[in-house]
Formats: structure tokens, C-alpha cells, sequence
């Protein structure tokens, strides 16, 4: 067995150990927010993936306006308006160049700031005013998967706490996602479907999110061209330069209309592409040339993040196929080195 693929298997426990640690870390934060009108958030890679994610849950469950940072406008004299922001930071290793650039400023303007990071000891933690720990452990395999799962977790607790009140799903979290697991890894994926010259993520909402971070896994793990989309900026003009040869793999969620979706299948057709849809059991069955039913429904972010352990386990898959070095994945650096 690949240490990626141990990795997949272990997010459960994970989860279930952070999350009584992870919740009084999360309400320390809301704490120091109570006074912000919005958030900024600053992350890279697949850390961006889960920034949108949250964007989302706060946007859907608080009402919030979470923008997320451009870096390089932190850089050098440049002076950014951070008035009335609370200022989040989302880096696995702590070090990723450009994140203390955008708390530097923060703290200059007295906003408050945390960082989540699976590095208490990182530059990072050491800089925020409050930290959201990971405690996923080592992540030996290159793409990231457990460190993923638990900035989803950990997001999910920060929203919970500003809310004030229990979060949907939270609970019973770790125990969907070792199920997920088991099920994704022990299933037979249409791999020939997405053993071709490229592969095409959408989603809407939180969709969006979990789309962006399946594209990232497959391009790392598997080395097939991969990209992303919302479902509204590819219907825009995108999807017709897709073609015969690639696939679009749909992932719905609730934001992503029953309308919405035919709108894309057809367009998907039309073009001569491919489609695989990942959907929860509680919407219809679709018209398209295979379907990933999840095995649970459940609230729509923690669908959100089974549907994300199903791209994981696609990417390990399709890796194996093409005979890819699976747990370093070449080119690939653990930590993003430009700002």
C-alpha cells in the first residue's frame, strides 16, 4: 500500500483526535472576531481550495463577506486597507512565502489574526494572534491529503463557533469520512473515462471548492491535465474548448440546480466530451456516461468533503494505472516556494 493511500484511510482519526482541541481553539478565534465586518483570507494551493470552501460555509451559515488575499499587493510599502477585517492565514507547513506579508499588515493595523497551520512551531503560528492547529501529523506523501481534511475540519469548527450555535454534521464528521473512505477506495472507478488528454472539474458553491482541490490531487498524482471551474463561468465560454478526448467530471452539491446541471450535461454532449457526475444519493439519477453515487447523504459541506476522499481516491487510481510515482508525485515541492 502507498503512504498516500495510508494517508487517505487515516483522516478519519484524525478528525475524531483534533476535534475537541480543534473546537476551543476555533471559539478562542471567534472571540477575538466578534467586532470584524468581513474576513480576508490568505492561503496557497491546496489550502486556497479549502479558503473557498469557507468562503462559502461563512457566506451560507453567517452571512460573512469573506475575501480572499491577492499576496503580491502585501509586498514592499504598499499599504492595504484592512479596516474592520479579521485576518486568516491557512498554510499546512506555516512557511508558505506571501502569508506574512498579509499579517505583517494586520498586525500594524491592529487587526485581529489566526493561522491555520499543522505547524504550531511554524513563522506562521508564531506571527497570528490565535492558532487553529491541524494535528494531522507528518504528511509523508506529496499531495496533501489528511492536512486537507483537517483545514476543512477546522474551518468548519470556526464557522461553528462564530455561529454560536452547533453546525449540522459536525459530530459525526470523522465517522462519514473513514466510511467515505473505505467505500472510495474499495469501489471500481471509471478510469477510462479520465485516462485521457484532459479532464474538466465543475461545481457551484461548495462544489466549487471540492472541484478545485479534485483537479489539483489529479494533476499531482496522476499527471493528466486537470482544470476547474464554477458551473456559471464555464457555461460562460470555457466549455467550448473542451472536447472529443477529455471528460468533465460534474460535482453536485446543493447549490448546482437540477436546471443548471442539464444546462452542463447537454453542453458537455454537445461538445463531444465525456461526463462522470459525483453526486449524493438524495438527487435524481442523470443522464451522462457514468455516475459516483456517494454512499451517504448528509449536510451539504460535509457531502462536500466525501465527494473530495472520492477525488483522492480517483487520483490514486488513475496514478496507479499510469504507473506514476504515487507518493512523491515529480515535480511537486511540499511547500510553494514563490510568492
Amino acid at each position: 500500500m502507498t503512504v498516500f493511500e495510508e494517508e487517505i484511510r487515516s483522516q478519519g482519526d484524525i478528525l475524531r483526535a483534533r476535534a475537541t482541541a480543534g473546537a476551543g481553539e476555533a471559539r478562542r478565534a471567534a472571540e477575538k472576531w466578534r467586532e470584524v465586518t468581513h474576513l480576508l483570507v490568505a492561503a496557497r494551493g491546496s489550502s486556497d481550495n479549502a479558503a473557498i470552501f469557507f468562503q462559502y460555509l461563512a457566506g451560507q451559515e453567517l452571512g460573512l463577506l469573506i475575501a480572499l488575499a491577492a499576496p503580491s499587493l502585501y509586498e514592499g510599502s504598499r499599504q492595504m486597507n484592512l479596516k474592520g477585517a479579521g485576518v486568516l492565514a491557512i498554510s499546512q507547513s506555516g512557511r508558505s512565502p506571501g502569508m506574512s506579508e498579509v499579517l505583517a499588515q494586520a498586525r500594524v493595523q491592529g487587526r485581529a489574526t489566526v493561522a491555520v497551520t499543522n505547524d504550531p512551531a511554524s513563522p506562521l503560528a508564531l506571527s497570528s494572534d490565535t492558532v487553529l492547529e491541524l494535528r494531522a501529523g507528518a504528511e509523508r506523501a506529496i499531495a496533501s491529503t489528511k492536512t486537507f481534511s483537517s483545514t476543512w475540519h477546522a474551518l468548519a469548527q470556526l464557522v461553528e463557533a462564530l455561529r454560536g450555535e452547533p453546525l449540522e454534521g459536525m459530530d459525526g464528521l470523522p465517522d462519514v469520512v473513514d466510511r467515505s473512505a473505505q467505500w472510495a477506495l474499495a469501489m471500481e472507478m471509471p478510469l477510462n473515462l479520465l485516462n485521457v488528454r484532459g479532464v474538466t472539474m465543475v461545481g457551484r458553491g461548495v462544489g466549487y471548492a471540492v472541484a478545485c482541490e479534485i483537479a489539483l490531487k489529479v494533476r499531482e498524482v496522476t499527471g493528466v491535465r486537470a482544470e476547474s471551474f464554477s458551473a456559471a463561468d464555464y457555461l460562460h465560454g470555457p466549455i467550448g474548448a473542451d472536447g472529443e478526448g477529455c471528460t468533465a467530471v460534474v460535482v453536485v452539491t446543493e447549490e448546482l440546480t437540477d436546471a443548471v446541471l442539464r444546462e452542463l450535461l447537454q453542453g458537455c454532449r454537445d461538445s463531444g466530451m465525456a461526463v462522470v457526475v459525483i453526486r449524493p444519493p438524495t438527487r435524481e439519477p442523470v443522464e451522462c456516461d457514468a455516475e459516483i453515487i456517494l454512499p451517504e447523504a448528509g449536510a451539504n459541506w460535509v457531502v462536500g468533503l466525501s465527494a473530495v476522499i472520492v477525488g483522492q481516491a480517483i487520483a490514486l487510481r488513475l496514478g496507479e494505472v499510469r504507473g506514476r510515482p504515487i507518493d512523491t508525485s515529480p515535480g511537486l515541492s511540499k511547500v510553494t516556494l514563490s510568492a
